[in-house]
């Protein structure tokens, strides 16, 4: 099972492949809760400057209509 590598070095491919597979197994698991994670945060980012975009219009408005009463 074991074979030797170019250094001498005892090589056990198949506990190293199984090894790898956990790892690449735990890394895709980590990839779909920071995708969920960015999703999330993306969805109230969006949401936050809808509303922030608003309060804005909304004090612009405003403002137009003190103008008015104060220049009539």
């Amino acid at each position: 099972m074991n074979t030797i590598d170019w250094k001498g070095k005892a090589l056990d491919w198949k506990k190293k492949a199984v090894a790898q597979t956990h790892k690449n197994k735990a890394l895709r698991k980590r990839i779909k809760e920071i995708t969920k994670s960015r999703d999330n945060w993306k969805s109230k980012s969006l949401i936050h400057k809808a509303r922030a975009d608003k309060y804005e219009s909304d004090l612009k408005k405003t403002r137009d209509v003190f103008q008015k009463i104060i220049i009539s």
